[in-house]
């Protein structure tokens, strides 16, 4: 009988350690952040002048990386862009690089492995990619930042419609100058070991607006500099593009070669959307796609 008991105590051991396994993986999906989109919340982006396209993402281009605006009111221009991407390639997971808006991270990065509710359902983070940059730049997750962080969670919506499967590792940063350049540096060699350009899964989002807070006469000429930028590569240095997400555009910068192309999709303004809006106040955005040449 004793060899009988001890089998029996055996399986009884087995079967608690699959009951309380089973119960924490069961808690930790519950316990995953989940975040709200506009889109969740019933929000109607308003409709807005339209403006013309620049130049088109030539046909057999394999777009592997871009800018797009986070302001809600170039809703069709992002909407557009997203369009362009999803005819050009498929995409299963977004690196997106987004300024973390009013300092709100605690830490140099922000990241999450949360989830983003839409209308059409969620898109949720590659925990698997997450974790992984967490451990590389040597950071918690700071779910708080992104409860809050429209840098991603406007855009999270249009991926869901063109990219519904796809899932995102999204990151925050502080990116207004001046930028520190060894923390900035130390971002790209992470996102350089995690993303590479011929990567046929992944896709570097910059997510960023440009010119803030000037008049029409200023708009232009930070704009010019910044178009100096994006139709000059990879000859001109990333300093002349003057966003909100600097080190996001550093750390693009750094996977250009000679072969890099930049299309500028689209070039609008708020005052260009709206010509209600106040003309002291322009912010300006550049819808772009960062391809290699055959």
């Amino acid at each position: 009988m004793k060899p009988f008991f001890q089998y029996l105590t055996f399986i009884l051991i087995i079967l608690f350690c699959f009951s309380c396994n089973k119960n924490t993986n069961k808690n930790s999906e519950e316990n995953i952040p989940v975040f709200f989109t506009w889109e969740a919340e019933g929000i109607v982006p308003n409709k807005t002048n339209f403006v013309k396209p620049e130049k088109e993402l030539p046909e057999g281009a394999f777009p592997w990386a871009g800018t797009v605006s986070h302001h809600l009111l170039a809703d069709s221009l992002i909407d557009e862009w997203f369009s362009r991407l999803a005819s050009a390639r498929d995409i299963k997971i977004f690196y997106i690089l987004s300024p973390s808006h009013w300092k709100l991270s605690v830490y140099d990065w922000a990241l999450t492995d949360g989830k983003w509710k839409t209308k059409n359902g969620f898109v949720e983070s590659s925990k698997e990619h997450t974790e992984s940059l967490s451990k590389a730049l040597d950071v918690p997750y700071d779910h708080r930042v992104f409860k809050y962080e429209h840098g991603v969670s406007v855009l999270i919506p249009y991926i869901k419609k063109y990219f519904p499967e796809a899932k995102v590792a999204a990151l925050a940063l502080w990116g207004e100058p001046p930028v520190n350049t060894v923390k900035t540096k130390k971002l790209a060699k992470v996102i350089a070991e995690h993303f590479n350009i011929q990567d046929k899964d992944s896709f570097l989002l910059i997510s960023s607006d440009f010119s803030h807070k000037s008049n029409l006469k200023k708009t232009e000429e930070k704009d010019a500099k910044t178009r100096a930028f994006f139709e000059n590569i990879p000859s001109l240095h990333w300093t002349s593009c003057i966003c909100d997400n600097r080190p996001s555009i550093y750390v693009l910068s750094t996977f250009i070669t000679e072969k890099t192309q930049c299309t500028v999709q689209r070039k609008a303004t708020s005052y260009d959307l709206d010509d209600t809006g106040n003309t002291e106040d322009i912010t300006s955005y550049f819808f772009t796609f960062f391809w290699e040449k055959e």
